[in-house]
């Protein structure tokens, strides 16, 4: 190769790398956001396709799906915030107030306490102060959250317009992305449908399952006289993460509470409505999450909370979609290591 052609190849590459890191440094504040279109993109995408199906423009489908995604997820999901919010702010002052809920749990776990300490010495078993601590930490971060609703809004602007442009030019950004690829089309699509599997069971699949159940879960609390019944309902979904014991992290408590105040048909009514709850995730997982994401439900526990750690809310769909990259990519990588040898 000649000396002018490698300077003029090394130049331009030096150049991609400089417009790339640019690039990087001016869409990383809005890396969130545009995950979450693409997110909001592969889910909903057969919504749009029947919506174009019967209007005509792909401009209008993506307008009216836009439209019911506002009305159906967003508004909810923001009334839904606030009210979390005022449970968790109301809650933690009464805690700081000195209030006897919280002080019973400690008084009727003192004989478990007890007994453990004989087996693990200096083992202290505080509920109200980890309850006080998970409080203060939501309260402030929730907080400072809606602190910064200018910013939240913006970003919700920036998803929106940019999921508007994925569905209507979807299919043009997916046979880019396959040409600038250096594997074949086949390995592309493997790739992207592994993505997309990925993305599509843990929103509709876990995501969905998990909202069933804190949705009933504070339904229930309300009913059965459970103070603050919203926030322990999205303490409940978050609890159902958790393998094996799941919702009854949240459920037992609320049980023993209820004996400890004198409501025992209440108490016994919602650990019937807990153990439906928690039924919940093993009759619809199979069916709608793992089946879906063919991974193992370790790496699924793992990638949610490690995705949530790294990316935070976010994560908790990046998580997962990374490490389906990964597996995709090493399914591939044998494949490819055959072909080259041929």
């Amino acid at each position: 190769m000649p000396a002018t052609r490698k300077i003029e190849l090394g130049f331009f590459f030096l150049l991609v790398a400089a417009a790339t890191v640019v690039s990087f440094l001016i869409f990383k504040p809005y890396f969130g956001a545009l995950f979450v279109a693409v997110v909001f993109a592969i889910v909903f995408r057969p919504l749009f396709e029947a919506l174009h199906r019967r209007v005509n423009g792909k401009g209008l489908a993506a307008l009216l799906t836009l439209v019911f995604l506002f009305c159906v997820i967003l508004i909810p999901a923001t009334l839904f915030g606030f009210l979390v919010f005022d449970d968790a702010r109301n809650l933690y002052e009464s805690a700081g107030a000195g209030a006897t809920v919280i002080s019973r749990f400690d008084a009727a776990l003192q004989p478990i306490e007890l007994f453990v300490r004989g087996i693990i010495p200096g083992f202290e078993l505080n509920v109200s102060a980890y309850i006080n601590a998970a409080l203060s930490f939501l309260v402030n971060n929730l907080g400072g959250a809606f602190t910064r609703a200018i910013g939240i809004v913006f970003q919700t602007f920036i998803m929106l317009f940019a999921l508007f442009y994925l569905f209507r030019d979807g299919e043009k950004f997916r046979s880019y992305i396959v040409t600038l690829s250096p594997l074949t089309n086949e390995y592309d699509e493997r790739i992207l449908k592994r993505i997309e599997g990925a993305i599509s069971s843990v929103v509709k699949g876990k995501l969905l399952i998990i909202f069933i159940q804190g949705i009933l879960a504070a339904i229930g609390f309300f009913i059965f006289g459970i103070p603050n019944p919203v926030l322990w309902g999205a303490v409940t979904s978050i609890a159902a993460l958790i393998p094996a014991i799941g919702v009854a992290v949240v459920f037992v408590p609320a049980v023993i509470y209820l004996f400890i105040t004198g409501g025992i048909p209440l108490a016994i009514g919602l650990l019937i409505l807990g153990v439906i709850v928690g039924s919940i995730d093993n009759i619809l997982g199979p069916i709608l999450y793992e089946k879906g994401l063919s991974m193992h439900p370790l790496f699924i526990l793992l990638s949610v909370l490690g995705g949530i750690a790294l990316f935070g809310p976010v994560g908790f769909l990046a998580g997962p979609v990374a490490i389906s990259l990964l597996l995709a990519l090493l399914d591939i990588y044998p494949l490819l290591f055959q072909s080259n040898n041929h």
